[in-house]
């Protein structure tokens, strides 16, 4: 393959080097913030044909250092081919970027340009060969206008691209970025023979001016904080979906969902989003990830920083929230992530404490209140609605949280203690935990049940000593009986009885006496008051022994106990 045909292949490279054609808007920014430019100006004009196949003007402006004849041969138009030389050899550094503006197929490229007091205009042709021209008119910086045959009904969805291209890009370039969208304005229709580029000479300024594309650092997100350090600017927050943006000078490097520029540090910034800029940042030559070298790697290394001052942040305005009554939900969500993703997040002091939530009423209650309540009842109760039950509870000063995912996530997510145990909490609904039964009399019992609760009521005693009494409630009725335990514990006078717990027992300490509730209705002691008739000890023996399985208590002492009282000769 000849030198001309590689040199040609080497520039059909470049030119398509993008996976977006109108990329090459951003190159020649670049160009012109590297040329020093105080601002960049992109404007686009359209001039229709009486045939209605118009030209399209796009028009890229700065006011940087320029080029003399030098530059423009050594690094601008080294991989082009002169319609006067025939000289294709390698590319500078203006030459790489400027080779992209070929990839949107333009009909002309007319460049004006100077320095040092001299001043040229280059025409470049669709076959990629240029004209060089040296003229007297002054340029202060470098002038590209690309021309673009268009019909009229493509300019706004091509206009809307190039908008979406330089916001994608430039948004928080250091060097402000204006855009100017001059399709709308009324143009002189041309006529067949009339020169389409003649009219692009000098941009006629009017009153609809151009729109600034940059902005400062910005995110979208429920709460952000900005840190700055002497080499980067860092935005990171907690949003809905996170997305992760690198700037080098502004510029975009990347500005995605993917988790692949985070490497290895996905697992403690992947639940974020967050900006950053910093001058040592670069992306790939594919423009599909930053290069992760050394700066790389302490660019992410501030940034997990960052985080932690975010973590504090939202510990402060979770606080700040619940003591305002106000809406807690997205701050517990964005917690319960961070304590999911956190490998250090017990070693903030007093956490458990700083970590606050609003119980059914509204009522500000933090974590270690929660955990402490847990030690004694062995769970985390859930509200139960409104109603007695919800009354009585509240009475007894337990805490009763909304059951709500945000809730139960941070729960499940938040460290208990000075170790990391996720889901270590139990979660129940206080109606699976707490009834309300109805105590009943004795005398509203039948003699059967009279007789074989006194006989239950002394192998009891003999089992297990004097702390745990007997009485029998209705639980709502045959129909819930089965439903229900046989035996539940709760106060002597009546009133809050607990269902057994899936873990072990724990006597709630706000029981200020143990009593053991037996369920009227259940089948089991239904099945002992009839077996009474037969053998009283018996039936009480199954009895006791059935409690105390529901209670936990299976020693082999309480049991030889227990069968010694059962064998004695003991009146009814």
């Amino acid at each position: 393959m000849s030198t001309n045909n590689l040199a040609q292949q080497a520039l059909n490279n470049l030119v398509n080097q993008f996976a977006r054609p109108m990329d090459f808007l951003r190159e020649l920014v670049q160009n012109s913030i590297d040329a020093g430019s105080p601002r960049v100006e992109v404007s686009v004009k359209h001039i229709v044909s009486e045939d209605d196949d118009g030209v399209l003007e796009i028009h890229i402006a700065d006011f940087g250092e320029g080029m003399d004849e030098r530059i423009i041969d050594e690094q601008l138009t080294r991989m082009f081919s002169s319609t006067k030389e025939d000289d294709l050899t390698k590319i500078g550094k203006f030459g790489i970027g400027f080779t992209s503006i070929f990839a949107i197929n333009p009909d002309a490229v007319l460049l004006h340009t100077g320095r040092h007091g001299e001043f040229w205009e280059l025409l470049f042709h669709s076959d990629r060969s240029f004209d060089k021209s040296r003229v007297d008119r002054a340029v202060d910086g470098t002038r590209i206008t690309l021309f673009k045959k268009m019909a009229d009904s493509e300019v706004d969805r091509f206009v809307r691209e190039c908008r979406w291209i330089l916001r994608y890009w430039c948004e928080h370039s250091d060097t402000p970025v204006t855009f100017w969208d001059r399709t709308g304005q009324d143009e002189a229709v041309l006529t067949e023979t009339a020169d389409p580029f003649a009219a692009f000479s000098t941009p006629q300024v009017t009153p609809s001016g151009p729109e600034t594309v940059t902005r400062p650092l910005d995110l979208s997100a429920d709460l952000s904080v900005t840190v700055q350090t002497d080499t980067l600017d860092i935005l990171i927050g907690y949003a809905p979906q996170p997305r992760y943006g690198f700037y080098n000078g502004g510029l975009t490097l990347m500005n995605t969902r993917s988790v692949e520029p985070l490497g290895h540090f996905e697992s403690r910034v992947g639940h974020l989003s967050f900006k950053v800029k910093s001058d040592a940042l670069e992306h790939t030559l594919t423009r599909d990830n930053v290069i992760q070298d050394e700066h790389w790697q302490s660019t992410m290394e501030d940034l997990v920083r960052a985080a932690r001052t975010l973590l504090e942040r939202l510990l402060e305005v979770l606080k700040e929230t619940a003591d305002s009554g106000g809406e807690i939900r997205p701050w517990l969500r964005h917690l319960a992530r961070d304590c999911q993703a956190v490998p250090d997040i017990q070693d903030i002091e007093h956490l458990a404490e700083r970590v606050w939530m609003l119980d059914h009423a509204g009522v500000p209650v933090n974590l270690a209140q929660i955990d402490a309540q847990l030690d004694q009842i062995g769970t985390v109760l859930m509200d139960p609605g409104p109603g007695a039950l919800q009354d009585a509870l509240v009475a007894e000063g337990l805490h009763l949280l909304p059951d709500e995912p945000e809730v139960r996530e941070l729960l499940h997510a938040a460290p208990r203690g000075s170790v990391l145990r996720r889901g270590a909490r139990t979660i129940d609904s206080a109606r699976g935990i707490f009834v309300l039964p109805q105590l009943l009399e004795l005398d509203s019992l039948s003699n059967k049940e009279r007789r074989l609760l006194r006989r239950t009521q002394l192998l009891l005693k003999e089992a297990v000593g004097r702390r745990v009494t007997l009485q029998v409630g209705d639980f709502g009725g045959s129909l819930r009986a089965t439903g229900e335990s046989l035996v539940l514990e709760g106060p002597a006078d009546g009133g809050l009885f607990q269902r057994p717990l899936k873990t072990r027992f724990r006597l709630p300490l706000f029981l200020k006496s143990r009593s053991l509730l037996i369920n009227r209705h259940h089948p089991f002691y239904s099945a002992q008051v009839l077996a009474s008739d037969t053998n009283l000890n018996l039936a009480a023996f199954g009895l006791v022994s059935a409690m105390l399985h529901v209670e936990g208590i299976t020693s082999e002492r309480t049991f030889r106990l227990l069968l010694s009282a059962a064998g004695k000769e003991v009146m009814a």
